[in-house]
């Protein structure tokens, strides 16, 4: 389980509701999965024409490997945080030694990019998240009608 206990949810309420400053200064890899997945990242990369999140994503792990460094808007960057759990959850570990230090860094920058954002690309962000949630929504709502269902 993640460092962050559910009792401290409060901050990403906060963060739905926009206020990104509300995100940990020192926000780690193991702590950030819950913020990841605020977002789908597959639509946000559709609907902001990436194409496909996995070639995307993939090329910019390569170029943080190589430079230490992951570049992009606060958008790209979350969009990068959303595929390297998807990645890693498919691995079934936990990255370890360099890749925890890369993965850290991605955090950090993108908490320091989500403050510094721009009025338009907050809103686009914020659209998506709010996208999210309804979608998300909607599956539970369903899933909860068909236990219903399966109970009778």
């Amino acid at each position: 389980m993640s460092p962050l206990a559910i009792e401290d949810d409060h901050w990403l309420d906060r963060v739905r509701g926009g206020d990104f400053a509300a995100i940990p200064h020192e926000l780690t890899w193991l702590q950030s999965a819950r913020l990841a997945h605020l977002l789908d990242g597959y639509d946000t990369s559709r609907a902001l024409g990436l194409g496909d999140l996995h070639a995307w994503a993939n090329e910019r792990a390569e170029e943080a490997a190589q430079s230490g460094s992951w570049g992009g808007t606060a958008i790209e960057l979350w969009l990068c945080l959303f595929y390297e759990h998807r990645r890693w959850r498919h691995f079934d570990c936990e990255p370890m030694g360099g890749e925890r230090v890369r993965l850290d860094r991605l955090c950090r920058q993108l908490r320091q990019g989500l403050t510094v954002a721009g009025e338009h690309e907050c809103i686009i962000i914020l659209r998506q998240i709010a996208g999210n949630t309804v979608a998300t929504r909607s599956v539970l709502s369903g899933a909860q009608i068909a236990s219903t269902k399966d109970t009778r």
